[in-house]
């Protein structure tokens, strides 16, 4: 297989594991703190009031989630292409950085999650890259 094509599909292997990943993890979190059942989806204001009452342990297995899922993707990806690039690391890391991001815009998040997640995720990366 020429290299370039095992390299971009181990990236987007390493993308799905991620996402994956993350999505398990923020399931157990569904799990371990359920929303009540009455709450309106489509209400913003009734989802908000909710979010803002979460407890810590909630919040940080979504910032767990979010770190969980690049270590396991880069980890796939690497294994896939052979060696760790860090293209792999920039890629997968930006992604979950990205959905981070939208997720501050869509959703209310305390202010101590919000600093932590933008410090741990691209340094999370950096590290899984270099361990890797």
């Amino acid at each position: 297989m020429p290299a370039l094509l095992r390299t971009t599909l181990a990236l987007l292997a390493g993308v799905v594991v991620t996402f994956f990943t993350i999505s398990a993890v923020e399931q157990l979190g569904h799990i371990l703190y359920r929303a009540p059942a009455e709450l309106d989806w489509q209400d913003s204001s009734a989802v908000s009031a909710f979010l803002k009452q979460l407890p810590a342990g909630a919040l940080l297995l979504v910032l767990v989630g979010w770190l969980l899922g690049i270590f396991t993707g880069l980890t796939a990806a690497t294994m896939l292409a052979g060696r760790c690039r860090g293209r792999f690391a920039l890629a997968i890391g930006i992604l979950v950085f990205w959905g981070a991001v939208s997720n501050f815009y869509l959703l209310p998040h305390p202010m101590w999650l919000i600093v932590l997640s933008l410090i741990m995720i691209p340094l999370v990366a950096v590290l899984c890259w270099w361990a890797l």
